[in-house]
């Protein structure tokens, strides 16, 4: 492989000249540059990264701890996050760096090793709760973040986050709109800011709706299929009437309509059926999932780039992102 010195050597000039060139620092002439990148062309030489980067204190790489929990690494959700953040990455020159952590205790300790053995410049936060311990944690530690979130008290931390509450607000009136007075809601736990967020919009949205607030339409279960199954089958069996149902997420809504089909009850005739996040599954389901579809590249592009701006010692404003309400035959 050609070194710096050779590229020097054919071009007749110093290695530090060439060290200028490439980056595009300190004062070569012209004639000077263009000699040199032909010899680099020639040559095909390629700046070691490794070097460059121990040299600058950097590793140009995002951290990314995935829980293991809950079939996390099955959701299709975040397998569509992921690569949306790897296309953001791609576009800056940053390498995705996912770590795995079964324990959320031991997430601070993985984080420490992480950032103190120079793995990564810095961690992307996902699955956020409203307590959550990695934000002070990290705020103490000094070492640069962003959150796909919020928390309960939201402090001087950049973030970015959908608009879950607008969200399903929207979808709300939609159902109102079309005549539905009894809608029912299955949540995720209310621990993550996520379904906090969105099951306030479905408070809201009865609010606004003049529709009173029953207990009986409401079943938090853990954010599967199985689970959203499971509820719908038990609501059915007991007799509870509903015309409508807003799921927040869409394997929940998916599970849900399994459980509709079973019961000899179709989804967008007899019952009108809305989820949240227009997974690719969304579209292929029988019928076509009405849902809230969160921008993946939007969202990715707005993490890479607060991300940026945190390593660098920048203090961005947060960033709130609508969802988008996708009407299909199941609404």
């Amino acid at each position: 492989m050609a070194t710096i010195r050779d590229v020097a050597r054919r071009a007749g000039v110093s290695p530090a000249t060439v060290s200028y060139v490439l980056n595009n620092s300190g004062p070569v002439r012209p004639e000077t540059r263009e000699r040199v990148l032909q010899v680099i062309a020639e040559l095909g030489y390629h700046p070691h990264a490794g070097a460059r980067q121990l040299k600058r204190r950097r590793s140009d790489t995002v951290g990314l701890i995935l829980p293991t929990g809950e079939r996390r690494l099955s959701d299709p959700f975040f397998l569509e996050l992921i690569h949306a953040l790897g296309d953001a990455c791609a576009d800056h020159q940053l390498d995705l760096l996912i770590a795995t952590c079964r324990d959320p205790a031991a997430d601070l300790r993985l984080i420490d090793r992480l950032y103190k053995g120079r793995r990564v410049d810095g961690f992307l936060l996902i699955d956020l709760q409203r307590q959550d311990p990695r934000i002070p944690h990290l705020l103490e530690a000094g070492i640069p973040f962003v959150a796909f979130g919020r928390i309960e008290e939201n402090g001087e931390f950049p973030w970015v986050d959908v608009d879950g509450e607008a969200g399903v607000r929207e979808a709300m009136a939609y159902l109102v709109g079309k005549g539905h007075h009894r809608i029912a809601y299955l949540s995720p736990p209310l621990s993550f800011t996520f379904a906090h967020h969105r099951f306030e919009g479905y408070r809201k949205g009865l609010a606004e709706a003049g529709l009173p607030f029953e207990e009986a339409l409401i079943r938090i279960a853990r954010p599967t299929m199985e689970a959203g199954y499971q509820a719908i089958r038990t609501w059915l069996t007991e007799g509870l009437p509903f015309t409508a149902l807003i799921a927040a997420t869409d394997l929940m809504a998916l599970g849900a309509m399994r459980a509709l089909h079973e019961a000899g009850r179709i989804p967008g005739q007899d019952v009108a059926v809305i989820g949240f996040d227009d997974i690719p599954m969304a579209a292929q389901a029988h019928p076509p999932l009405t849902t809230l579809r969160q921008p993946m590249n939007q969202i990715g592009q707005a993490l890479i780039r607060t991300w940026l701006a945190a390593v660098n010692g920048e203090i961005s404003p947060p960033t709130l992102i609508r969802p988008i309400l996708i009407r299909r035959a199941s609404a």
